[in-house]
């Protein structure tokens, strides 16, 4: 049996599902892997119109108060995801083997204390997915910085997803590595700034160095 978070201590065959809730599942998954894939096009496309903009600062501060609160949002979730994540990893040799092992062992002794942690993190991951999508379908490119950031982000996110969702683990592997290559095109296109930032998305980068 899979590890399913969402109903841990129930094991049943896929017959005595009803046909109806069978497929609103099933089609609920299709439209979830459709809003991934759709999300990281989005940033394909982010990058190459940051390419093409001219760097200027017309260009580059041009956003609006929708970006500006969607971004504080996002940036709050992907605080606590970082601090999760970290706490997860603890002493070990990375949070990719610990969160494997949690799983392991929650499916083998029902942990009440891996249980916990997997299900926040579930949950801090799912309203993070949700705030990259919706960056995506704004003037991310407008940000460069912020835009980098959140290609490293997904990259994580892709991967406690392909450990909690063993059934689209291929899925979100390969959507890890898209997001990878999309970074290091970025990482060519968009210098490295050398003054000290302050704020919110100088704590995200030396949050993101912690493991």
């Amino acid at each position: 049996m899979n590890f399913d978070l969402e109903n841990p201590y129930i094991e049943f065959e896929s017959n005595d599902i009803p046909y109806s809730l069978y497929e609103i599942y099933g089609v609920n998954k299709i439209k979830e892997l459709s809003r991934q894939l759709r999300t990281f096009l989005n940033y394909k496309a982010a990058t190459i119109q940051y390419r093409f903009c001219l760097k200027n600062i017309t260009c580059l501060e041009r956003k609006n108060e929708l970006f500006k609160e969607t971004k504080k949002s996002f940036e709050t979730v992907a605080s606590k995801f970082i601090k999760l994540l970290v706490k997860i990893k603890g002493t070990g040799v990375s949070y990719e083997a610990e969160l494997k092992r949690l799983t392991g062992r929650f499916f083998l002794t029902e942990d009440k204390n891996s249980h916990s942690l997997l299900v926040d993190l579930r949950d801090i991951t799912k309203k993070l997915f949700i705030y990259i999508h919706a960056l995506s379908e704004q003037e991310i490119y407008l940000d460069p910085k912020l835009l980098k950031i959140i290609t490293i982000l997904a990259q994580d996110t892709c991967i406690v997803y392909k450990i909690i969702n063993e059934w689209a683990s291929e899925f979100y592997d390969e959507l890890r590595v898209n997001y990878l290559q999309l970074h290091s095109e970025l990482s060519i296109i968009i210098p490295e700034v050398e003054k000290v930032n302050i704020g919110t998305e100088k704590k995200l980068e030396e949050g993101l160095k912690e493991w």
